[in-house]
């Protein structure tokens, strides 16, 4: 899930609206808005409150006006297309609500109260029980899925020319296996650790938030009815990982998100990994895709490799799906990775995603004309 931030940018430009007199389009950072014509110029300095945040309604009815037509719903800023034109996001005169002494790069975030949507975890259960364990449990060698920012928040990361790596974004639920060093977290291990019988890595399931446990003593916590332990038995993930490895993909089946079953059979799911962490490291692309490749574990389909641009990035992240293009028309977006990985000043480890715009309104079915 990336950040989000309501921050004070400058308008890079101003373009026409081809369907309407009355609007424009301002983009900003790599987002078009579509605005009213007329209050906005090239080199303004103004507040962007990017998609999936949520106003207060007082905030809502400084930009709107109390008595406006407009009205967001459940106070969420979402991918809309007007008058056949996609809009991402809101671009607001600071002074609207109520900022007046303001600079390039302000987060306004907290002051204004705006919070991000997060969407309600996905834990199927349509394959049996999904139980996590207390959370005093939690191995903290078990790492979460890295936060991925979305491309248009920062352009500016990867370089004409660099080397990049895109795989194919899949809508599924996130889920991650691995052997990570014990913790005495539990006061059977602390009495196994005094005596010195306490194993010095155990095997992990989960998904992207919540840890699921695959203890060898099933009188403990084990849970083997879910969806995350079948793939693991399923794939033999126990076995195919080292000590130390973090493998991370994506469950897809025909009822884990809807519409997105991927060809996939009533009952029936499937894996697709997408990252290894190595002892706390990031595999390089090329070395995932061998690692997988020798021990037989599925990836997410790769869609191209080679020298970045923006309109290649474009290019890749629209269409249909990879996997079941005559089934999902629209593709979720892709990921996009350094080649070799590398660290960047701004976000950290670079890797980026993108999101199909077309994606997003059909997800949210926001398609005014």
């Amino acid at each position: 899930m990336s950040t989000l931030k309501a921050e004070i940018v400058k308008i890079k430009d101003i373009e026409i609206h081809p369907n309407a007199d009355r609007l424009e389009i301002a983009n900003v950072l790599g987002w078009s808005c579509v605005v009213q014509k007329g209050v906005f110029k090239e080199g303004d300095l103004v507040l962007y409150i990017p998609i999936d945040s949520i106003l207060s309604q007082e905030l809502e009815n400084k930009i709107f006006g109390e008595d406006s037509k407009i009205k967001l719903h459940k106070h969420r800023v979402q991918t809309i297309r007007l008058r056949k034109i996609i809009s991402q996001g809101l671009v607001v005169k600071p002074e609207t609500v109520g900022i007046f002494n303001y600079k390039a790069g302000d987060d306004l975030t907290s002051k204004l109260n705006i919070t991000k949507y997060e969407p309600p975890e996905n834990l199927p259960n349509i394959y049996g029980s999904c139980n996590k364990i207390k959370k005093m449990y939690i191995n903290s060698n078990f790492h979460k899925y890295s936060d991925i920012e979305n491309f248009k928040n920062y352009p500016q990361v990867f370089k004409d020319g660099e080397q990049v790596y895109l795989s194919c974004k899949l809508h599924g639920t996130s889920a991650r296996f691995g052997w990570v060093p014990n913790e005495v977290n539990t006061i059977w291990k602390k009495i196994k650790n005094f005596f010195g019988l306490l194993e010095k890595w155990e095997f992990l399931v989960g998904s992207r938030n919540v840890q699921l446990n695959s203890s060898h003593n099933k009188k403990d916590y084990f849970y083997d009815e879910n969806v995350y332990m079948k793939v693991a038995m399923m794939y033999n993930l126990k076995n195919k990982l080292l000590k130390g490895e973090i493998l991370y993909g994506e469950i897809i089946g025909k009822n884990i998100q809807a519409g997105y079953s991927y060809g996939c059979k009533e009952g029936e799911i499937k894996f697709y990994a997408y990252d290894i962490m190595e002892d706390d490291k990031w595999l390089d692309p090329n070395d995932f895709i061998n690692l997988c490749y020798l021990r037989n574990i599925p990836m997410v389909p790769k869609v191209y490799e080679g020298p970045f641009s923006k309109e290649v990035i474009e290019k890749y992240t629209q269409g249909p799906s990879v996997l079941c293009p005559n089934e999902q028309p629209v593709k979720e977006g892709v990921v996009v990775k350094a080649s070799p990985e590398r660290r960047d000043p701004y976000i950290g480890r670079t890797c980026l995603k993108s999101i199909n715009s077309e994606y997003l309104l059909l997800k949210n079915n926001s398609d005014f004309h």
